[in-house]
């Protein structure tokens, strides 16, 4: 029996900890965008249509990355953080930075149609590849 609570209990590297997301997000991009080739640092020829909003641009960026993750992959925001190899502290500014923001009226529908035309551009770019080492190397979208 101990044998088999040692086993149960070893965590695959890139596994999180604690009770899956309650509502991952279904890649909605998925064969349209590589998840491999979205960086941790989006590149301005991906992110300008950021820069027409009016927010925080580091974490508007890293939030960015994490939902182009998301749509490529599915998954959580934890899992997509994880998969670029953001911080769970970076993770955590961004999302409470960002979603503060989107409560202003207008601001989520705009952010969400950025979040399309970023995605319409990372699908088409060729040459951008984030580096191995911000990936993991299991298929861990919990």
């Amino acid at each position: 029996m101990n044998a088999a609570i040692g086993e149960s209990s070893h965590l695959r590297h890139g596994t999180g900890v604690g009770p899956p997301a309650l509502f991952p997000q279904p890649p909605t991009h998925h064969g349209l965008l590589d998840p491999n080739k979205i960086p941790q640092l989006m590149p301005y020829a991906w992110a300008w249509p950021l820069d027409e909003l009016d927010a925080p641009a580091r974490q508007l960026r890293r939030d960015a990355a994490i939902r182009l993750v998301q749509m490529a992959r599915g998954g959580s925001r934890a899992a997509a953080a994880r998969y670029l190899g953001i911080s769970p502290g970076a993770l955590q500014s961004a999302t409470v930075t960002i979603r503060a923001w989107q409560k202003v009226p207008g601001n989520a529908a705009a952010y969400q149609d950025a979040l399309q035309r970023i995605a319409e551009i990372a699908a088409s770019a060729t040459g951008i590849e984030a580096p191995s080492s911000t990936r993991l190397t299991t298929t861990d979208t919990g």
